[in-house]
């Protein structure tokens, strides 16, 4: 039976979301529930990048991204899809790699080639996550582009978002 899998994550600034995990990690994690008891290790506690504004019906610039830490991970049916939830990017550390690994090595991996403020959060969040930096300056000014991008969303659709 094919699943979709729901991840539950922390941001650095505590707030916690729930995303649907990339479509190319999915067989991954598919073929690991098939075959392993414990198949939620490989996702449990990593680092994840995810969208933090929504994405533009336009295809306009992509949303802020941010570095997420996964708090928990769930298997459900295709058919139980929510259809208001995100999805993450494919750029993840499983937490057994990134704790033994320093945050510039980390970093490195998770900027990816997201536009310099996305990389300066996820560098924050890195940061953050292997050594318990404070994110909150850097926070802001995601925070200051997620309402910007909510207002372009706004504006594309007609509709308020909160």
């Amino acid at each position: 039976m094919a699943h979709v899998f729901k991840v539950h994550v922390i941001l650095s600034w505590g707030e916690q979301r729930d995303y649907l995990v990339a479509n190319d990690v999915e067989p991954g994690l598919e073929h690991r529930m098939a075959t392993r008891k414990n198949w939620q290790e490989v996702m449990q506690g990593a680092l994840i990048n995810v969208p933090v504004a929504p994405y533009l019906p336009s295809g306009g610039p992509l949303p802020p991204i941010a570095t997420a830490k996964v708090d928990d991970v769930m298997a459900i049916t295709a058919d139980e899809m929510p259809t208001d939830l995100q999805r993450t990017r494919s750029q993840f550390i499983m937490a057994e790699i990134w704790q033994k690994q320093s945050s510039q090595v980390n970093y490195n991996y998770l900027r990816h080639d997201y536009v310099p403020a996305s990389q300066e959060q996820i560098k924050a969040d890195v940061d953050h996550w292997c050594n318990g930096t404070d994110t909150r300056a850097v926070s802001l000014v995601t925070k200051a582009r997620i309402a910007t991008q909510k207002k372009k969303f706004q504006k594309e659709l007609g509709k308020r978002v909160d």
